[in-house]
């Protein structure tokens, strides 16, 4: 399923010595696409469009419909408990499947807005600042996507050490599993399988919009810099000067499109993990208040709650702190020694300061700020949705 070049696919190998390629930073994330039919870069092929196919029906119709159809057959709550979570994490990466499958181009569109940056002058410490930002990138998304599959795994494990009477999830199947150990091993690996798949949708899912956004605090610091660096230079031209300072507004302007695409697309996804976060929460948190668990069932359920927590604390976070460099925009400019300038450099440069004056804020589902203030709030909400499913006697 690789492109003719394969650099374009993964972007895992280190470019030229001197050379940046922002695009690396979502190697771990290419990768797991790869294996949802979606790759980013590239052209669409054929092959992908049958894999893309073939993903859909096994996991987000196949499976998806197995945790829908046990919902009838649940004889108590602790039965109902055990399906509901997965049910709606299952549900939530159904639709972020298509949201991201739908915003295609709109990725490939950022992709090559960030190669332009990347070809912009840069001095070799602001080169190595950003290949660790890179580096840090694809270390935050291989991260996660290893949690979420030990994740998984754990469950797995609760699975295989309750000898034979129950499976990771609480799915469907066609037949009774549970006859022999044959049949409980073989449906226990399929399972585990089609649910480790599903982690490879959630980190891809969770992950693009982090990515982006720690990407461009660090190219939106750079241009800071080279912003702070303009000064009256008596071996330039006024004229050369003046289009060094159009090509550092031009880089602004396509960190702010970058930002805006962001904004109209992955916002979304973000909004209904908030969603499904404090309802998946609350359900898990109230198997473990209500009954008794195994060792392995206990470290499961914590797990998945962390899980939770996890899908959506990096996005207010990074979501925050590129808020808080963008509002560090105007005193750089102040900073810079623009009362050298000519009046012509200070006047376009005071429009600028002006322009930028605006919060860069993203939207979740363009109605809730996604900030640290919001992952509070969300964390509270887990709370409260808990305590009034299980309130106290």
């Amino acid at each position: 399923m690789s492109p003719k070049n394969p650099k374009l696919l993964f972007h895992l190998k280190n470019p030229p010595e001197n050379k940046i390629d922002s695009i690396q930073a979502f190697g771990v994330v290419y990768f797991t696409l790869k294996f949802q039919g979606m790759v980013i870069p590239g052209d669409y092929r054929l092959r992908h469009k049958i894999c893309a196919a073939i993903n859909f029906i096994l996991i987000n119709i196949c499976y998806y419909f197995s945790f829908i159809i046990q919902l009838f057959y649940v004889d108590n709550l602790k039965e109902l408990l055990e399906n509901v979570p997965m049910n709606l994490s299952v549900t939530a990466c159904t639709i972020k499947f298509f949201v991201i499958l739908r915003l295609r181009p709109s990725l490939i569109e950022i992709n090559k807005k960030l190669e332009r940056l990347d070809s912009r002058p840069m001095t070799d410490k602001q080169k190595d600042q950003l290949r660790r930002v890179i580096n840090f990138c694809r270390l935050i998304s291989l991260s996660a996507t290893v949690f979420y599959m030990v994740g998984n795994l754990t469950y797995t494990l609760a699975a295989a050490l309750s000898h034979g009477t129950k499976l990771a999830f609480a799915s469907w199947f066609p037949y009774d599993w549970g006859k022999n150990a044959f049949r409980f091993w073989g449906t226990l690996f399929i399972q585990t399988m089609l649910q480790q798949q599903v982690a490879l949708e959630d980190a891809a899912n969770d992950f693009l919009a982090v990515l982006y956004l720690i990407l461009l605090s660090a190219h939106l610091q750079i241009i800071m810099e080279r912003f702070a660096n303009i000064h009256y230079d008596p071996e330039k031209t006024e004229e050369e000067s003046f289009q060094e300072f159009i090509e550092c507004l031009e880089d602004h302007r396509i960190i702010m499109d970058i930002f805006e695409i962001i904004q109209n697309t992955l916002s979304l996804t973000i909004f209904i993990q908030f969603i499904t976060s404090i309802l998946v929460f609350s359900t898990s948190g109230l198997i473990y208040l209500r009954f008794s668990l195994s060792l392995t069932e206990t470290v499961a359920v914590f797990i998945l709650m962390v899980g939770v927590i996890t899908e959506i604390f990096p996005s207010c976070y990074y979501s925050d702190k590129f808020m808080e460099k963008t509002d560090q925009m105007v005193f750089m400019l102040y900073s810079s020694n623009w009362m050298d300038l000519s009046p012509r450099f200070r006047k376009h440069l005071i429009i600028f300061m002006q322009m930028t004056q605006e919060k860069k804020i993203i939207l979740a589902g363009k109605q809730i700020p996604i900030t640290l203030v919001t992952f509070m709030s969300v964390m509270k909400a887990m709370y409260s949705m808990l305590m009034i499913l299980n309130p106290s006697d």
